[in-house]
């Protein structure tokens, strides 16, 4: 895969998950889906051009990865799995988020 087929079916997978996701998708079936449409997204396109073939296949994993990061990061996968991660143990005391956010911001005239 050249560069260009990679931007091309980059921008195909990230449009089908943002629609998947507008569409009701959980957070945290993200990552499965994202998987999912890259390595169709993918195939699809090795299918079209008939690209199938030994010598070809580490480009393929290459592009999968590069479309997969780029799906991956449109879905928001730092933000949903750092809410899994969050549900799952309360942090330490006295770390980052340990103690709760209070404003500072002061309205005029106070």
């Amino acid at each position: 895969m050249q560069a260009n087929d990679i931007v091309a079916v980059s921008a195909a997978v990230v449009t089908l998950t943002q629609l998947i996701k507008w569409g009701g998708l959980h957070d945290r079936y993200g990552p499965v889906a994202v998987l999912a449409l890259s390595l169709l997204g993918t195939m699809f396109w090795g299918w079209s051009h008939m690209a199938f073939s030994r010598a070809t296949a580490f480009e393929f994993f290459v592009g999968f990865l590069a479309i997969t990061t780029s799906a991956a990061g449109f879905f928001g996968f730092t933000r949903a799995s750092s809410e899994a991660i969050t549900r799952v143990t309360a942090p330490p005391a006295g770390a980052a988020g340990g103690n709760a956010t209070t404003s500072t911001t002061r309205r005029i005239g106070d």
